[in-house]
């Protein structure tokens, strides 16, 4: 237990801009926030925390770190409703043991699956772009969208922001009924980079704010997602193997901060990819199966099924933060040939994919909880 607040409120607070959830952490004024440093601080209250590793993340500038942190006190705080979960409490310990009335129940290790590392860069490029467009830029009869081409290395800003004001001023008024179709383009072009910027009619009769962005979107992000794998990947190794189980229950709780990581791709990680069968001597005959190649799929080499100590996987969707309206949702995944079924009253999930088996096989079943 800990008695120290981890955010104490801001002496003088800011209306911003800020740096980062961290900044707007320890320095935002808004209700927001208030409300955001109360619920931290009533979570780290109850957290016990060992050298103050966690502290120290949440106190820190890395935004991951931080955000790794915040999971950990959010899963304390759930698994806490119902048992009393005790944080990394020895070496062959997951993060989680949970224990009612002094018996042992069952051990949860926990995974954040942050974006990959080449779409979180390029979002954040893209980010810091926009913000400073914005900032050098303002609206007046257009806003404009931007493309890239070619991004070798960083821009001169100010030189982008000069030529763009320039192809600005010398656009016409935009006609009342012009459509998308007819949206005027230009391209920038220099070693550093290569953009095309769509000029898109600003409608507003009043004069633009001073907060009013002139980016009306961003660049998209392009690329092959794999978070279906990166998700296989990292709950397989953490699957059980090096842990002190004592004959329990042991599951694995999973932050998705990956925004492009939906429940498809987490049913692909752990029941395998979805494929079909197609029978050469009736090629009009489909059937739709999934590859073995899940986190609890049967091969064979695993005929039993692979990873059986692992009793299920509960899946945070998708990213959140302390404060937000919307509270991520929980669900729960079976692994329908583990070893020991998890509790089903240790964790509420909005929803539950079970294992029902039956004279023909075992098939997996959404069930509302």
């Amino acid at each position: 237990m800990s008695s120290q607040w981890v955010f104490p409120e801001p002496e003088e607070p800011s209306t911003g801009p800020f740096d980062g959830l961290s900044s707007w952490l320890r320095s935002a004024g808004a209700p927001e926030a208030v409300g955001a440093r109360g619920l931290i601080n009533a979570w780290y209250s109850t957290f016990t925390d060992r050298s103050s590793m966690v502290l120290s993340r949440l106190r820190g500038e890395d935004e991951i770190g931080l955000l790794q942190a915040l999971d950990e006190l959010y899963a304390h705080d759930l698994f806490s409703r119902n048992c009393l979960a005790r944080y990394e409490e020895d070496e062959g310990s997951p993060d989680f043991r949970l224990y009612r009335g002094g018996e042992y129940v069952a051990g949860v290790e926990l995974m954040t699956l942050f974006m990959e590392k080449g779409f979180a860069s390029e979002i954040s490029r893209n980010s810091s772009f926009v913000k400073e467009i914005n900032r050098r830029v303002r609206p007046n009869k257009w806003y404009v969208t931007p493309e890239v081409v070619a991004w070798n290395r960083q821009p001169s800003l100010n030189d982008l922001a000069r030529w763009l004001q320039s192809e600005i001023d010398a656009l016409p008024d935009p006609p009342p009924e012009m459509t998308p179709g007819y949206f005027p383009k230009a391209q920038y072009s220099t070693p550093a980079v290569e953009l095309v910027f769509t000029f898109v009619p600003r409608r507003r009769a009043e004069p633009p704010t001073d907060s009013e962005p002139i980016v009306a979107a961003g660049p998209s992000v392009g690329g092959f997602v794999a978070s279906d794998r990166r998700l296989r990947s990292a709950v397989s190794s953490k699957a059980g193997g090096r842990y002190e189980h004592r004959d329990k229950p042991f599951a694995v709780l999973v932050s998705v901060r990956d925004a492009l990581c939906d429940t498809e791709d987490v049913i692909n990680a752990l029941y395998g990819d979805d494929a079909i069968a197609i029978d050469l001597a009736n090629p009009d005959a489909v059937t739709p199966i999934r590859k073995r190649n899940g986190v609890f799929s049967i091969s064979a080499a695993h005929p039993e099924g692979r990873n059986r100590r692992l009793s299920c996987v509960f899946v945070l969707m998708r990213g959140w933060r302390p404060g937000a309206q919307d509270l991520p949702t929980l669900l729960r995944f079976d692994n329908p040939w583990a070893e020991r079924q998890f509790p089903h009253d240790v964790l509420s999930p909005a929803r539950h994919l079970e294992a029902q088996t039956d004279e023909t096989g075992t098939r997996m079943n959404w069930r509302q909880v």
